[in-house]
């Protein structure tokens, strides 16, 4: 048998190929240490929300973007310690609410403290986590009009997930 001779062009567009490959493989993740939109295009991302490097300046809102089947995002508290910030996961409009929840747990509480909280299912279109700890994993799904909610929140205080109105 002979030996097959392959041209550079061919190598060339195998290595990107591969290369293309790689980078779909690869987690997505878009930082939030402030106030932000997210976009369609984003959707799948996992949002690290304070990472340690540089906190949370400010009570952080990161807005969701319009409604739309198939959206996707999951929000992951990333410092080395309870922020002295929160974080504010917002659907845009009360039409635009909240299904599910979020279990929160206060470690510094003697009791250690855990507690689900719920939206009212007809309007609470923003999601607040108070003080946010690792640990903190938050996901929301779109079903074209409403936005479900699931995760928990380590918190520094009692009362650490609050759910609203506009």
């Amino acid at each position: 048998m002979g030996t097959k001779r392959v041209g550079w062009a061919r190598i060339r567009s195998l290595i990107n190929e591969n290369t293309n490959l790689m980078s779909i493989s690869r987690p997505q993740y878009v930082k939030a240490t402030a106030t932000m939109t997210l976009t369609d295009a984003q959707s799948g991302q996992t949002v690290l929300v304070g990472p340690a490097a540089a906190g949370l300046a400010a009570t952080a809102e990161i807005a969701l973007p319009s409604a739309a089947n198939g959206l996707y995002f999951r929000f992951v508290y990333a410092g080395n310690a309870a922020d002295a910030q929160n974080f504010e996961i917002d659907t845009g409009a009360d039409a635009n609410f909240f299904i599910g929840g979020v279990v929160q747990h206060d470690p510094d509480n003697a009791g250690d403290d855990t507690v689900l909280f719920h939206p009212n299912g007809s309007s609470n279109s923003t999601c607040t986590i108070i003080t946010p700890d690792s640990g903190t994993e938050i996901e929301v799904w779109c079903d074209g009009t409403n936005w479900f909610i699931s995760g928990r929140a380590i918190t520094a205080t009692d009362t650490g997930v609050e759910f609203n109105d506009q």
